[in-house]
């Protein structure tokens, strides 16, 4: 009879500052179970709503890291592990990166960086970078509102909205168009600047007012080409009190939109939620995990924004999870890594050798 090794799956908890999400919930702790072994850091899913008991019950073991990271085939975080907490080579990472994280990655073939589906067609739930954005830009809103001393709108006798603040969304990614809904949705009078043609629709079907769109941003922009972009965009940002900025350039630094200049001509108290601060920043005083003051302007670089709605961030990294291992995981519970299927090939790009369990 043919014996078949189960995988090893280990599930880490995160300990970047702040981070509460946790990268496998004990739902799908419990629809894995039956054809993988899965050993959980305790506490790694705590900030997120789930003890270590929920884990156990699932199907479950808890586990020290020492023994997780010696014994797994797989292992599973939300964020690129600190190189003191780095699985060894032999064992697949599975985690959410930033193009830093990916560029390092790609030239280790265990590294499976998530990121690399965002947008990726027919990746549905596995594109977890979309899913996370959608959370990010609800809780920038939030997170601005609650900055800027303002709580949801309300209603006078006529039904007209009390001093409705003025939200501006600098791009039209899936981080910018959910910010302007929620924005929309507490009452905020919303605008927003798009680079490209088709972003027109989207952003009027939500209800906000297109300042400027389809003004080009191309990959390789030269220094000219962004002072005159900039030039045209400082004009509308300098009524606003919220902005959102959510522009990228693929496989690039998201190119600074809003300048030191641009930041003197905003009224004191305007807030800025930059959402590209862990890839360097839309705005040139952006810092990561940082709150900048410059000219009585908020600067918001947080990239734990997500954390911020830990359990349903958490729910949908999980289901992004669970359906990514149905594709590497035999029913019968052994690893395959099939290079012919479009979503592997994509994750594992640029990658030069196989991936096989560890014996």
């Amino acid at each position: 009879m043919h014996n078949t090794i189960r995988v090893q799956i280990g599930l880490l908890r995160e300990t970047f500052p702040d981070e509460r999400r946790v990268a496998l919930t004990p739902d799908d702790v419990r629809r894995l179970s039956p054809r993988v072994t899965i050993r959980f850091e305790r506490g790694c899913g705590i900030a997120a709503g789930h003890d270590d008991d929920a884990y156990v019950a699932a199907g479950a073991q808890p586990a020290s890291f020492e023994d997780i990271r010696s014994r797994s085939d797989i292992i599973l975080s939300v964020r690129q592990p600190d190189i003191d907490r780095a699985p060894p080579e032999r064992a697949i990472l599975i985690f959410l990166g930033s193009i830093e994280a990916d560029d390092a990655g790609r030239s280790h073939p265990s590294r499976l960086n998530l990121s690399r589906l965002a947008g990726f067609p027919d990746a549905g739930s596995m594109d977890v970078s979309t899913t996370q954005a959608i959370i990010c830009g609800h809780a920038a809103v939030l997170e601005a509102a609650r900055r800027l001393g303002v709580s949801p709108s309300m209603l006078t006798i006529d039904g007209s909205f009390v001093r409705p603040i003025k939200m501006l969304a600098l791009g039209a990614d899936t981080s910018c168009l959910q910010a302007i809904a929620t924005a929309r949705r507490l009452g905020a009078m919303t605008h927003a600047i798009a680079f490209s043609d088709d972003a027109q629709d989207r952003i009027e079907k939500l209800g906000a007012k297109l300042l400027l769109g389809g003004i080009g941003l191309s990959a390789n922009p030269s220094p000219a080409d962004m002072s005159a972009l900039r030039r045209r965009i400082t004009p509308q940002l300098i009524d606003k009190q919220l902005i959102v900025t959510g522009a990228t350039l693929p496989g690039a630094r998201p190119p600074i939109l809003i300048d030191e200049e641009a930041l003197s001509s905003l009224a004191p108290g305007t807030i800025v939620i930059d959402l590209t601060a862990a890839d360097g920043g839309n705005c040139s005083v952006t810092e990561p995990d940082q709150v900048v003051d410059i000219h009585g302007v908020r600067v918001v670089g947080l990239t734990t924004l997500a954390s911020l709605e830990a359990a349903e961030a958490s729910r949908l990294f999980s289901e992004g999870i669970h359906a990514l291992l149905g594709r590497i995981v035999d029913a019968d519970g052994s690893l395959s890594l099939n290079r012919s299927d479009p979503i592997i090939r994509a994750l594992t790009a640029a990658v030069g050798e196989a991936i096989r369990v560890a014996s």
